[in-house]
Order: structure tokens, then sequence, then C-alpha cells
């Protein structure tokens, strides 16, 4: 990977080595959703795992898209 950047990589990279992202997997009907959770109740998308082509233009489960859910036992 090159990049350019007018900043010194010091400042470019500061704190990327203290960054350690927790990911989950949940299942919502068919789909598999690789989540990183932010809060109790909040988690955002990460990835999105399916067969189906029209699963990837549903809007909701796009990655970056915040989700609200009630957690519960399993």
């Amino acid at each position: 990977m090159i990049l350019y950047s007018p900043m010194v990589p010091e400042l470019v990279w500061e704190g990327a080595e203290e960054y350690h992202p927790v990911f989950q997997e949940v299942k919502v009907g068919h789909i598999t959703l690789v989540v990183e959770p932010l809060t109790f109740a909040q988690a955002r998308v990460v990835r999105l795992i399916s067969t189906d082509p029209a699963d990837y233009l549903y809007s909701p489960y796009q990655p970056g898209k915040i989700l609200e859910f009630t957690p519960r036992a399993t």
C-alpha cells in the first residue's frame, strides 16, 4: 500500500497500534452479519455474508450502518 500525504508518517499512523476491534457474527434470517459492537444495544455492520446477491442491495445491512437491537439469551 502506498500512502501519499503531506503529513509526517508518525501523525498519520498515530494510535494505529492501540486499535483492536472486536467483531461478532450475528445471524439475521438467512443473512450472516459481521458486526462491531458499539454499546449494549448498538453495533456497526462490518461485513455481510450471503449467497443471495439481492441481500447486498438491502440498505439497512450495508457496511457502516448502525444497527439497534435487543440482545436476548439463547
